[in-house]
């Protein structure tokens, strides 16, 4: 290899290799939960409508539009979601993902898994404001203000039916060809 083509090489190859190796804007490790079937078509706090089968989740202070990865450590599959909601502090949560999402990285209808959220970049630069081992700010989860009206009677409680199993058609998603079977004794291991 000439000289020439050596330094064309390194001048195209070396930022690429140079973005490939830089420390993401943000990264934490926690539990991943799954968003119920029963908020399906309510506004999120972004202002779109969730939607089960969408690639979508909610994190307490990435801003909405934020891709990350989410790794499942268990069995090492991952998936790319777009931030678009909310939810309240529990902790060691890091997330809460939609239903598809859940289900192609194998978090067992009502259970936590154990993950790793990746984001590369941040719209607009600034890095998330909170530390998921500090506590929720005061006043998070008080009652709201009296001057507005209790919700109607029956508001947020779970659906009557199939409240404890899954909901119908969980589990469904069709998983990537070319994985490596979940270990075994993982629920949902055939």
């Amino acid at each position: 290899m000439n000289t020439s083509a050596l330094l064309r090489f390194l001048v195209i190859a070396l930022p690429a290799l140079l973005a490939n190796c830089a420390k993401p804007a943000y990264e934490a490790r926690g539990l991943a939960s799954y968003v119920a079937d029963h908020y399906a078509g309510h506004y999120t706090s972004s202002g779109e409508i969730y939607n089960p089968q969408g690639w979508t989740a909610a994190h307490n202070s990435l801003p909405f539009g934020t891709q990350v990865k989410v790794k499942n450590h268990y069995n090492g599959r991952t998936v790319n979601v777009t931030v678009n909601d909310r939810f309240p502090y529990y902790p060691n949560r890091v997330i809460n993902l939609s239903r598809a999402a859940a289900e192609y990285i194998q978090i067992p209808y009502h259970q936590l898994g154990d993950v790793t959220v990746t984001a590369k970049t941040i719209p607009g630069g600034t890095a998330a404001a909170t530390s998921y081992g500090a506590p929720p700010p005061a006043g998070y989860g008080a009652p709201p203000p009296s001057n507005y009206s209790a919700p109607p009677a029956g508001y947020g409680a779970p659906p009557a039916s199939n409240y404890g199993a899954p909901p119908p058609g969980y589990g469904t998603t069709t998983p990537p060809s070319g994985l490596p079977p979940p270990p075994a004794g993982y629920p949902g291991a055939r």
